[in-house]
């Protein structure tokens, strides 16, 4: 029977801000709260952020959603991290410099030098992950260059979760999810992968022990629980990566399960029963749970595209999607391109812009560059996985009026659409209840958990438009891959 007062605590740690919330154990959430901390960037394509704030974020947060409920009906906490986060540490478990996030593109030029080896020894099929700024091991290779001496007296090289963790319960340890969005795990092999550590001239001594996301450590005596009033003793579970943990919170976690995110950027996930790989090396592979695992790919460019468009326009209009509308077409890379083709040099693009064009029809433009660019990955993750049987959408802007028909018009699918506030934070909620016994396996998870979710019909007459839009989108992107390298040289994006 389950105790109506008995709580778990999750903790989404984010890129911009950390999320908590508090669930009974119906999978009901009883309280969140929400801490931003910034990203700061002291040079361009630097981006580092200091763990102290996001410590204080954490704490922050916390202690809300505890105001008005009692500490000690907290059984257990669970946690999942923005992945791609790099952090040197002393041997007292400090830090000897920012943490690296997701958008520190600093060692590009590490890239040109690792891009031989990588593709001579096919690291791609042993880590599952092309070779990209927002893995360590370029990242590693920049410190090599630049503070040789910091990186060679660092204790361990770890992620911003697996620091946290180890601050609240004196262990140290990295789970296979977060490690996979590293690049430095074997994925078939599960362990630190040696050659791969050996191109950065780094000790495998020098990285965390390995365990699975739902390893149990007892919360221990520490500032943490003094500031929280939480109880020593409580289990920690270890938890993974928010990527893959949407999906597992959504419920899409079974066998060709697919997840579209759309919010500022932007990701399709789809899981599998095997690490997936793809022979053209555009897709990446993470690990969830229960030998779960989750092929994928990201987008720089997502919902950011419509807010600068927005800005620039000063759009307050009330308008509606319409296809025969006349407009440009517009390939939206404006911060770069990351699946499929993994293109940093690659920028916006309106094709057959008029001068009759209005500012409805550039919104427009920018709502279908989007949906394009899921459409992409999408395209990929059915070449090397298969059709999906299920598809959910969540975010902001993939659940938005707009932006939800025009997935489905472009994508030519029917669409479930999620409004929960934090899947990332329910699937650290069912990894709890695994991991304190209540369920033997994440498929024991039961449906009276998740929420009935609204399906969103395509128009066929519109998707056979979409469709060949998309077609020749593809075209002009093709057209002008080669140009962007070249534009680049002038220093003007």
């Amino acid at each position: 029977m389950i105790n109506s007062q008995e709580l778990i605590l999750t903790i989404d740690i984010g890129t911009s801000s950390c999320k908590v919330c508090l669930f009974d154990l119906s999978g009901a959430i009883r309280a969140t709260a929400k801490s931003e901390y910034p990203t700061l960037s002291p040079q361009p394509s630097f981006a580092e952020q200091d763990v102290s704030a996001i410590y204080s974020g954490i704490v922050q947060s916390v202690k809300a959603v505890l105001s008005k409920r009692s500490p000690s009906r907290v059984i257990a906490l669970a946690c999942d991290t923005m992945l791609h986060s790099t952090l040197l540490l002393d041997e007292e478990g400090e830090p000897l410099y920012p943490l690296l996030n997701w958008m520190d593109t600093r060692c590009q030029e590490e890239l040109k030098f690792l891009n031989q080896e990588y593709q001579e020894k096919r690291f791609y099929f042993r880590n599952g992950v092309p070779l990209h700024t927002i893995y360590t091991l370029p990242r590693l290779i920049w410190f090599r260059k630049h503070y040789p001496s910091l990186l060679q007296s660092a204790w361990k090289i770890t992620t911003i979760k697996d620091w946290f963790l180890g601050k609240i319960t004196g262990e140290w340890f990295c789970d296979y999810s977060t490690a996979s969005g590293t690049g430095l795990l074997n994925l078939t092999g599960k362990c630190w992968d040696k050659e791969i550590l050996s191109s950065a001239q780094v000790s495998l001594n020098q990285f965390l022990p390995l365990c699975e996301p739902d390893h149990r450590l007892p919360l221990q005596v520490s500032p943490f629980t003094h500031d929280t009033g939480l109880l020593p003793g409580i289990p920690v579970i270890w938890g993974g990566g928010d990527g893959p943990f949407a999906n597992l919170g959504e419920g899409m976690f079974h066998q060709r399960e697919m997840v579209i995110t759309v919010g500022s950027s932007g990701a399709v996930r789809m899981c599998d029963h095997q690490p997936v790989f793809d022979p053209n090396q555009r897709s990446w592979c993470y690990y969830l749970a229960d030998d779960i695992w989750v092929g994928g790919g990201a987008i720089n460019n997502g919902g950011i595209v419509y807010s600068w468009m927005n800005d620039l326009l000063n759009d307050d209009a009330q308008w509606e999607i319409d296809p025969q509308r006349p407009r440009p077409l517009f390939l939206p890379f404006l911060t770069g391109e990351r699946s499929p083709n993994w293109n940093a040099q690659a920028r916006g693009i309106l094709f057959g812009l008029s001068y009759f064009h209005t500012k409805e029809a550039l919104m427009q433009s920018a709502y279908e560059g989007i949906a394009f660019r899921i459409r992409s990955i999408y395209e990929l993750l059915k070449d090397i996985i298969g059709d999906p049987w299920q598809v959910v959408v969540n975010g902001g802007f993939g659940i938005s009026p707009k932006g939800s028909r025009i997935l489905s018009h472009v994508l030519g699918i029917p669409l479930q659409l999620s409004e929960f506030p934090s899947a990332p934070c329910r699937g650290a909620f069912f990894l709890a209840i695994k991991a304190l016994g209540q369920i033997k396996r994440l498929d024991e998870v039961s449906q009276n958990h998740l929420n009935q979710l609204n399906i969103l019909q395509p128009n066929p007459d519109y998707n056979v438009l979409y469709d060949q839009l998309y077609r020749f989108y593809e075209k002009v992107y093709q057209a002008n891959r080669g140009l962007f390298q070249e534009f680049s040289e002038f220093h003007l994006a």
